[in-house]
């Protein structure tokens, strides 16, 4: 005969406490989880976090390229704040950190530009827009010091044949000129970083949107407030917040076309720290103006990263 009576399987479970924290760990895929984040913590702990802890030690030191250290507390501190170039390099830093505004300027008119249906040979444009990224910033910077080469330089050269200008600018002896001139060569080197990710957000938002606004009579800043602003705000403010620290911790343009100066007149925080470290030997004292870089960076920041939180949280509210 067959046995038709339903049977019951039984389970055998196990207590939490008996099988223990590893065990816990083991179960289903954490164990997967954790081997594959161990090498970007092996990576955050070695490479990250112990040399800036590192870096905090030295600050207290007198610590020479040559020779045996010495504790000096917070002397690195004071004699950096109460140096006579504490404040003209201050100003230098927060005047180049405006280059990403301009940044964000240029790039969100030409995403808003190649986005348009009539724009032909896009491909083509696309690639012209990319080119100053493409090439490295120590190309770029030598190309920029050719052309406004006060005696040799194309565009001194016109600007004195238009009659816009009488004579030469030696824009690099000259404190404000220096600034606006770096100022000027960070925004075309690094725009299309910003470009490529503002593009990617206006191409990802549906056509259907902007034909129910142009229904509804929308016009061209109707359309733009209502439909596309709302759907890249997002992208534009990580794009932002990703490029302004970028440039704060640039060094190599910079340090190329003026070499910090005149005196510390472009010496921005990170030009500065690597005059201290590698050209004065004062270890100490340039991971002291790395510290005062890293505070300022945060200040300038949590702005930015408190409404970049509220943007995520209203999109999980949303979805």
């Amino acid at each position: 005969m067959i046995d038709t009576k339903p049977r019951t399987r039984e389970t055998q479970f196990v207590s939490t406490r008996e099988v223990g924290l590893w065990g816990r760990m083991l179960q289903g895929d954490r164990w997967l989880i954790i081997l594959f984040l161990l090498p970007t913590l092996a990576f955050l702990i070695f490479l990250l976090w112990l040399p800036f802890l590192q870096g905090i030690w030295m600050s207290f030191h007198n610590w020479p390229f040559i020779g045996k250290p010495k504790w000096v507390g917070l002397q690195n501190y004071r004699d950096f704040v109460t140096a006579s170039y504490f404040w003209t390099t201050i100003r230098a830093t927060l005047i180049y950190s405006l280059s990403t505004v301009f940044q964000l300027g240029i790039a969100l008119i030409a995403a808003l530009a190649l986005n348009q249906k009539f724009i032909p040979l896009k491909g083509i444009w696309w690639g012209i827009m990319l080119m100053p990224y493409a090439m490295p910033p120590v190309v770029t910077g030598a190309i920029w010091m050719y052309l406004l080469d006060p005696n040799l330089g194309m565009v001194t050269h016109y600007l004195i044949k238009l009659g816009i200008l009488s004579e030469p600018i030696y824009w690099a002896s000259d404190p404000t000129w220096a600034k606006w001139v770096i100022t000027l060569v960070v925004s075309w080197t690094f725009w299309p970083f910003m470009f490529l990710i503002i593009l990617s957000a206006l191409q990802s938002i549906p056509e259907s949107y902007y034909e129910l606004a142009e229904v509804y009579g929308a016009n061209l800043w109707q359309r733009f407030r209502t439909v596309t602003w709302p759907h890249i705000r997002g992208a534009v403010l990580a794009a932002f917040i990703i490029r302004i620290v970028w440039n704060l911790e640039k060094i190599d343009q910079p340090f190329q076309l003026t070499g910090g100066g005149p005196g510390y007149e472009t010496s921005v925080l990170s030009v500065l720290t690597y005059r201290f470290a590698f050209l004065s030997g004062d270890f100490g004292m340039a991971f002291t103006v790395g510290i005062f870089l890293i505070a300022f960076m945060m200040i300038l920041m949590i702005p930015f990263l408190r409404r970049f939180q509220i943007l995520i949280t209203q999109a999980g509210k949303r979805g």
